[in-house]
This record gives C-alpha cells, sequence and structure tokens, in this order.
C-alpha cells in the first residue's frame, strides 16, 4: 500500500476539527483526487501526508512507514521522498527557474549532467523553455505555477501530492499537466490531488474522495478511467 489512513483525526486549537475518522487506501501508481467545499479538510490532509501536522488520533501510513510514530530528525529524509506542490508556489526568490527546479536532484546528489537533462526536459513540458535563468518574480503566476509543479515531479517521486495544481492555468495547460500526472502514474508514481476542479476531475474519470467537513462522505470510483 503506497499511502493508508486509518481512522484519523486532526483537532486544532479550540476543538475546530480538521479531520474526523477518516479513512482509505491508495495503491502505488493510482491516482485519486480530493475534492470537498473550502475548509472541509482537504489541506488538512496534504499537511498529514507531508508530515507538517501530525494526527490527533488514528495512523497515516505511507511507503510502509508510520507517520504518526515518525521522530522529528527522520522528516526532512521523508519528505524528500516527496514530491510537494503548493497553492502558493514556494519558489525561492533568490534562485533562477533552472535552480528552483534542481533543487530535489541536488539534494539527491545527482550528477550535474542528468541534472541538466533531467531539469530541461521537465521544463520543456510545461511550457517553461528558455525561461531557466529568470527569476521567479518576474513570471507570471501561471508560470510560477508550473514551476513549483516542475520541481515536484523532476526526481520521480514514489509520491506527489499536489494541492490546487491547476487553480491558475488556463484549461489547455490544466488538461496537459494532469497528463503529466497520469503518465507519472504510469511509471508508479502514487498521485493525490486536492481540487475545486468538478469539471476536470470529471473529465479525468479517475478515483474521488469526497471530504465535508472533515468527514469522508463518498470515495468515488469511476467504471473506465481516461486514457
Amino acid at each position: 500500500m503506497s499511502i493508508r489512513f486509518d481512522n484519523v483525526s486532526k483537532t486544532y486549537e479550540g476543538q475546530r476539527q480538521g479531520l474526523i475518522g477518516v479513512s482509505f487506501a491508495i495503491e502505488p501508481g493510482e491516482m485519486v483526487f480530493v475534492t470537498g467545499h473550502s475548509g472541509a479538510g482537504k489541506s488538512t490532509m496534504l499537511r498529514l501526508l507531508s508530515r507538517m501536522e501530525a494526527p490527533s488520533e488514528g495512523d497515516i501510513e505511507v511507503l510502509g512507514e508510520s507517520l504518526s510514530r515518525m521522530r522529528r530528525p527522520a522528516i526532512p529524509a521523508y519528505r524528500r521522498r516527496l514530491g510537494l506542490v503548493f497553492q502558493d508556489h514556494r519558489l525561492l526568490a533568490d534562485r533562477s527557474v533552472f535552480e528552483n527546479v534542481a533543487l530535489p536532484l541536488i539534494l539527491a546528489g545527482t550528477a550535474e549532467a542528468e541534472m541538466r537533462r533531467r531539469v530541461g526536459a521537465v521544463l520543456e513540458q510545461l511550457g517553461l523553455r528558455g525561461l531557466d535563468g529568470v527569476r521567479p518574480g518576474s513570471l507570471s503566476t501561471g508560470q510560477q505555477q508550473r514551476v513549483g509543479i516542475a520541481r515536484a515531479i523532476v526526481a520521480r517521486p514514489p509520491i506527489l501530492l499536489a494541492d490546487e495544481p491547476t487553480g491558475n492555468l488556463d484549461p489547455h495547460l490544466s488538461q496537459e499537466v494532469m497528463q503529466l500526472f497520469l503518465m507519472l502514474g504510469a511509471e508508479g508514481t502514487t498521485v493525490l490531488v486536492a481540487s475545486h476542479d468538478l469539471p476536470l476531475i470529471q473529465r479525468m474519470r479517475r478515483r474521488v474522495l469526497v471530504l465535508d467537513r472533515g468527514r469522508l462522505i463518498d470515495d468515488f470510483r469511476p467504471t473506465k478511467a481516461a486514457a
């Protein structure tokens, strides 16, 4: 199993419930969407999976490791196994596009020639060719989002967590990004996408987890997935 939630709850200060008794499992290479209204628990789920927060109850298992029992010194190494796409991009303003995208490969000790090949390929795939020397502040919001996606996928992580990855992209680019995610899934990456974009989710015809006020109210599996 790639990801498993076992009766997971998250309670914040003031007794606000982020998640309540959520259980599900995701297989390796599966692409799954999680949706729901604002405040339903989507971002809480991703923060728990990235170990930015710990559950109040229950257990989360990722790649065979229990996140609930993971000690703080082990968290950085765990996160390096994840591809993370953030709503706010979180790009390094003082680094070029190339340096931002290459960061996971630098941390992994990838040889320079291989690093340049991989970064060039992913920039090409995301329509960012020729922007490798540019600083993020010179880019449009949509371009910054694509740089964030490129950084998340360049190291071919076993798990990709994406929070509203197409929120700043036009429909054509959104579809291209989803096809890229599907390709990653075909290569074995487990992809979990939090999204409000219901038309896009319907077109993709992938499994959908539906959250409502912290509870998992539906686990919808279409009969035929998009190719």
